[in-house]
């Protein structure tokens, strides 16, 4: 069986839909979504809180009063990389105790949290949460998973850049257990050197301390990504056709990532492809939840990536991140994608990305100062 959790578009008719998969679908099942309550200001967590679905704790206690009818539960993500320390005051860990009985009273059962203090704050207060630890713990080995093993977590997200690694993936299942959850849908650069301090600044972006210059780490990624046409795919994207492999090494929990743009997606769509296993259409559509990314998005022939995560699988010592050397990823690009659609594409987003870098500008203002 696959268990599926994605976010939250807090749409009634949603669920229906949702619920109709689950009976139709013999092995594989939607067992939660997440997100969070916009009207809860003082704590943010792993996405900009203006971007998200704006939604208040009544209607956040309708819709999961819902769900749960239909066997669909909710998880609400408290799971900011940092809270500025405020989380160690006593005013800190008095509204962040009052915010937990709330969420307790409208019915939310399960917490994806972060930080080592917010999951013993959790346990202390003893509400009855079952906790989720986030990908944002960046958990990559065997070793990080038994921390939270031995801190009672029911489910870890794995860090993103372990997609391909297999023999870390089984390792962490053998030491974890059942409840280890992976993203299939991750869009960042691979191992990249911005992502602690995106996730940092994603925490404080809510609504009453963003700045004009809020856009710095998206755009860095974005230019990362279209100064090579073979960064696409070492994504760590998981092909629906994939799924085989992960449930081999002992992972059966499946996590779909984009609460940003749920609203212009279609998740029931995503999760159709799936719970069937497959797809033939453009791997990027359905990565972004057929919602787009940005404007700057190629055509990925799905079906020509069948064997690509195979040899990942077969051969788990086969990729040791030595790009310049390998040429795996750039032979597969080359097969999948027209190059020369995607060199132009390319092109193009590092000049638009180039034009809006707020941040290059307003340093080039005081440059002489």
């Amino acid at each position: 069986m696959k268990y599926f959790s994605a976010p939250a578009d807090f749409k009634l008719d949603t669920i229906d839909r949702i619920h109709e998969l689950n009976v139709t679908y013999n092995n594989s099942r939607l067992t939660e979504t997440y997100g969070q309550a916009t009207s809860v200001p003082i704590f943010g967590s792993g996405r900009v809180t203006e971007a998200l679905p704006q939604v208040d704790l009544k209607e956040l206690e309708k819709y999961i009063s819902y769900g749960r009818k239909r066997g669909i539960y909710f998880n609400y993500t408290l799971n900011p990389s940092c809270m500025g320390n405020v989380e160690f005051t006593k005013a800190g860990i008095t509204e962040l105790i009052k915010l937990l009985r709330t969420l307790k009273n409208i019915g939310v059962e399960s917490l994806t949290l972060t930080s080592p203090q917010m999951i013993e704050l959790v346990q202390i207060a003893d509400f009855g949460f079952k906790v989720k630890a986030s990908a944002i713990c960046e958990i990559t080995t065997p070793g990080k998973s038994l921390f939270y093993k031995d801190s009672n977590i029911e489910r870890i997200v794995v860090d993103p850049d372990i997609t391909r690694d297999f023999n870390n993936l089984k390792g962490i299942c053998k030491v974890f257990g059942d409840g280890v959850e992976i993203i299939v849908n991750n869009v960042c650069y691979k191992n990249c050197a911005y992502k602690m301090f995106h996730y940092n600044h994603e925490a404080h972006c809510i609504s009453q301390n963003a700045e004009h210059i809020k856009d710095y780490f998206s755009n860095r990624c974005s230019i990362q990504k279209a100064r090579n046409f073979k960064n696409i795919i070492r994504l760590n994207w998981i092909r629906p056709e994939d799924l085989q492999y992960y449930i081999a090494v002992g992972i059966h929990h499946f996590k779909i990532q984009g609460r940003q743009n749920i609203l212009r997606g279609d998740i029931v769509k995503t999760l159709k492809y799936y719970f069937s296993e497959e797809y033939d259409g453009n791997l990027y559509d359905l990565i972004t939840l057929f919602a787009p990314y940005n404007s700057f998005q190629p055509y990925i022939n799905n079906k020509k990536l069948d064997g690509f995560v195979k040899r990942f699988y077969d051969y788990p010592n086969f990729c040791n991140d030595l790009c310049g050397a390998c040429g795996y990823c750039e032979s597969i690009a080359k097969m999948c994608m027209d190059l020369e659609q995607v060199e132009d594409l390319n092109a193009k987003a590092l000049e638009f990305y180039g034009s809006m870098d707020n941040f290059t500008k307003e340093v080039r203002t005081h440059e002489t100062l």
